[in-house]
Formats: structure tokens, C-alpha cells, sequence
């Protein structure tokens, strides 16, 4: 091999390790930027779902010793709405995992009916609190695979209200 073919080699593989080097080093920025965009996608729900509640029963289960223990369960039923028009309706229920004077801490377990499919929620809520936020943790049909957050406002009065914010 001849000096010049060497020196064309040499700087031909020179420019292959710099172009690959910048590209290592760029290559983490760029997926800085995309990790970027998807946090702030996530960030921001695709779809909103804004429901009225009409309580349409509830039921104590007393499984304890009598009277309010762990381990009793409230199981309820509500018709929802949007435009003053039924468009599905849901059930719940609430098992006591804690008690501490008057406070009554439950898990609670929410699946909702909508015309394009159903979803669920689930987390723990302290009894009288107005407001609990719920992890959406699955859904069917439309919601297959959805993930976000349920919000219950107004609990157990004639102005509850739902809003489902899914991520996707």
C-alpha cells in the first residue's frame, strides 16, 4: 500500500470517528428533547370527559363487629350525564380500611359505563372528604389501554360531578 493510499485511508477514518462521535454526543440531546416532549404531552390530556352524577343508591355492608369497623364496604350506584341528558351510569364501592375517630379512610373501586366503552378508577378516599382524585387503571372498547385521572367533586351531593382527563 503506498503513502498516499495510507494518508486517504487515515483521513477518511478520521472523519468516520469524528462524524460518529458527534453523533454519539448529539444523540443524548435529542433524546433529552423527546423525553421532553413526551412528559409535557403527558402533561396535557388528549380528551376530557365532563360528567354529571345523579346518586342513585348506596348500601352499607356491616362485615365486622356491629357497627362501623374495617373491612365494612359501601357499594354504590349512580346515573351519569352530559347536557342534562343520561349517557351511561356507573358503580362503586368503598371497603373501611382505616379508622381514626371520626375519620374513615376507604379504598375505593370505580368502573364507569360510557356509550363508547367503560373505565376504571381506583384509590382511597377519606369519607366526607368533597373531592377525590382516581387513578384511571384500565378501560374497554374506546378506553382500551387508557390511563389518566378521574376526579370526583361535590361527593354525595345533587353537584357532583366527574372529570376524566385520559393521557391517551
Amino acid at each position: 500500500m503506498s503513502r498516499t493510499q495510507v494518508a486517504l485511508f487515515s483521513a477518511i477514518g478520521t472523519g468516520v470517528l469524528a462524524l460518529g462521535t458527534a453523533s454519539v454526543l448529539a444523540f443524548p440531546a435529542q433524546a433529552k428533547s423527546e423525553t421532553q416532549a413526551t412528559s409535557e404531552t403527558r402533561a396535557r390530556p388528549e380528551k376530557v370527559i365532563d360528567l354529571a352524577v345523579g346518586n342513585d343508591g348506596v348500601v352499607q355492608t356491616d362485615v365486622g363487629a356491629p357497627g362501623l369497623s374495617v373491612g365494612d364496604e359501601f357499594v354504590y350506584a349512580d346515573k351519569l350525564f352530559r347536557g342534562g341528558k343520561q349517557i351511561g351510569e356507573d358503580g362503586s364501592s368503598c371497603q373501611v380500611t382505616k379508622l381514626q375517630g371520626s375519620k374513615i379512610v376507604t379504598n375505593c373501586v370505580l368502573s364507569v359505563q360510557l356509550p363508547d366503552g367503560q373505565l376504571t378508577a381506583q384509590s382511597l378516599w377519606t369519607k366526607g372528604s368533597d373531592t377525590v382524585r382516581m387513578a384511571i387503571t384500565g378501560g374497554t372498547g374506546a378506553y382500551r389501554g387508557a390511563t389518566g385521572e378521574l376526579t370526583c367533586n361535590d361527593i354525595q351531593t345533587p353537584h357532583e360531578t366527574y372529570r376524566i382527563s385520559l393521557d391517551r
